[in-house]
């Protein structure tokens, strides 16, 4: 689209106009996929404390003896947890992934201009 958009503008300004346009518009969609990512993230930090309440019931200092249920439990606790903390982790490196690309897009539109672009016209 950008391509399309920039070469039917006809002026420098126009298309450096049009490409600021489009890259504001680039940035704002990152930003809310990256509030959606944190948002995701946070969920799986809920989930983990919720577990953890559960995952309380587990004490092997008990005097009375765990049965086989209750050990059976706990591990599809821990697994639970293991699996919420790794998607949380993969959310929170896609979220400082796409930051990082809108950090590099703010720096790269500070140098980018029509003048330097039209240099063999």
């Amino acid at each position: 689209m950008r391509g399309a958009v920039l070469s039917s503008a006809i002026d420098c300004e126009c298309r450096d106009r049009v490409d600021g346009a489009l890259r504001d518009l680039e940035r704002l969609e990152r930003d809310r996929i990256v509030q959606r990512l944190l948002a995701a993230a946070d969920e799986q930090r809920r989930r983990i404390e919720a577990l953890l309440v559960l995952l309380g019931d587990f004490d092997p200092k008990e005097p009375s003896p765990l049965d086989d249920g209750m050990i059976d439990e706990a591990g599809l606790l821990f697994g639970d947890i293991a699996a919420a903390a790794e998607l949380g982790s993969s959310l929170l490196r896609q979220s400082r992934q796409l930051q990082f690309a809108n950090e590099l897009v703010q720096e790269d539109a500070g140098s980018a201009n029509c003048a330097a672009s039209d240099i063999d016209e």
